[in-house]
Parts: structure tokens; C-alpha cells; sequence
């Protein structure tokens, strides 16, 4: 039962940062149970040529509570990366890498698929995951005005399938990250760490063989090294 004064904070907060996007509900006040919703969609092949109506449902759901799970995971615990900007008068090349802090379990019973419908090889269902008392100290400590939150767009490989959504989702950090910095560090540092958090469920499309992601992304920045000056 979270019947915590942090579970209440997050309510509040949540109200507030998050009310453009129907991301967090709150479906059962006697016991603060918290939800997070998203659409989700998953491009199937055809099962024959003259069967184009015909798909593989339980492939399809599960490939969308495997992308559910990874952007959950996402929104409740953040990614930890280490960026490298591109520096070409020392010969430094563009280094991002980036890994979810913790997952959501696979099999998770909290993770549910709600109105999955089929339509011309692709499905589209709407996911939901109940948070555990265990996760709320978790988002709540993602929930303060102190943390920069930054909208940028990444694009990954269609043909990739759910990998190339999370290449996608990874570049629009980085964009993310970019964006912020440009304008506030003035000389290109040796490398960046810190922690990532998707601030909603991203807004993903399909255009010239590409994913393409709109993220709105919470950085917590935690060490900016410098180069050495001789």
C-alpha cells in the first residue's frame, strides 16, 4: 500500500511536469496506485503473399511489451552515459554510449497490453505498467524544476526492428545532451558522464527508412572533464 508522503510528492509533481502527455494516472486513490501509459506499434511481416491480413499476434505483442519494458524502464530509472564530443584539430572522433540504469524485469505482471489492434502489417497497442513502492523513490527523485529537461529528435534504422528504435531513442539523448551544452560550454570538453531519464514516452515515426524519435529527455550531469592545458 503506498500510503507515503512520497508517493504524495510524486502526485503533486507529476501534475505538473508531466500534464501535457497522458503519462502518469493515478487509478485507485484508496491505494495511490501509480500507472504509466504509452502507445506503442510493431511493424509485422506478412504471414504469405495472398495472406496479407494474416500476422502473428503473440510476436506482435511481445515485441511491444519488450519495447514497453525498455522505455519504461526508462522513464522509471534513467540511462547512464559517457559522451565524447568530436574534436578535429586534436583527432578526437564522436564517442556515445549509453545503458539503462536498471530494467524492468521480463515478465514483469505490472506490464499489461491494452487495445492491441492490427492494420496493413502493423500493430498498435496502448501499455501499461503499475510502478511498486519500491520504484517511487526512483521517479521521484527524477521530479524537481532543478533538472534540465530537453526536447530533441534521433533517428535509427528501420530495418533494425526494436533495436533501431533504441538507436533512435539513444541519439535523441545525445541530441538532447548537445542541445543543452552548446550554448552553456563555450570550450569542447574531453568527456561527459551522467544520467538520462526519458521524461515521457517518446513520440516515435517512420520516415525514408528511418525511425525517428521526438524525446523529451531529464539530464543529470555529473562530471565534465576538461583537456589538460600545458
Amino acid at each position: 500500500m503506498l500510503k507515503s508522503n512520497v508517493v504524495r510528492i510524486l502526485i503533486f509533481t507529476s501534475v505538473f511536469f508531466l500534464s501535457s502527455v497522458a503519462v502518469f494516472s493515478y487509478t485507485d486513490p484508496e491505494y495511490d496506485t501509480i500507472t504509466i501509459r504509452g502507445g506503442f506499434f510493431v511493424l509485422l511481416e506478412p504471414a504469405g503473399p495472398f495472406e496479407l491480413e494474416v500476422y502473428d499476434e503473440e510476436k506482435a505483442i511481445r515485441q511491444l511489451l519488450e519495447e514497453a519494458q525498455y522505455v519504461f524502464s526508462a522513464m522509471i530509472y534513467g540511462f547512464n552515459f559517457v559522451y565524447i564530443p568530436k574534436d578535429s584539430l586534436r583527432g578526437v572522433e564522436e564517442e556515445f554510449s549509453f545503458a539503462p540504469v536498471h530494467t524492468i524485469p521480463w515478465g514483469d505482471s505490472g506490464l499489461r497490453v491494452t487495445d492491441g489492434r492490427y492494420k496493413n502489417g502493423r500493430y498498435d497497442a496502448e501499455i501499461s505498467y503499475e510502478i511498486s513502492e519500491d520504484q517511487v523513490p526512483w521517479v521521484v527523485s527524477w521530479e524537481t524544476s532543478v533538472l534540465p529537461a530537453v526536447t530533441a529528435v534521433g533517428e535509427g534504422p528501420l530495418f533494425s526492428g526494436i533495436e533501431g528504435k533504441k538507436e533512435a531513442i539513444g541519439n535523441s539523448v545525445k541530441e538532447s545532451l548537445r542541445n543543452y551544452l552548446r550554448p552553456r560550454i563555450y570550450d569542447k570538453p574531453r568527456r561527459i558522464s551522467g544520467l538520462a531519464r526519458l521524461s515521457e514516452v517518446p513520440y516515435i515515426t517512420m520516415d525514408a527508412g528511418n525511425y525517428i524519435c521526438k524525446a523529451r529527455v531529464t539530464l543529470r550531469l555529473e562530471e565534465i572533464l576538461e583537456y589538460e592545458i600545458y
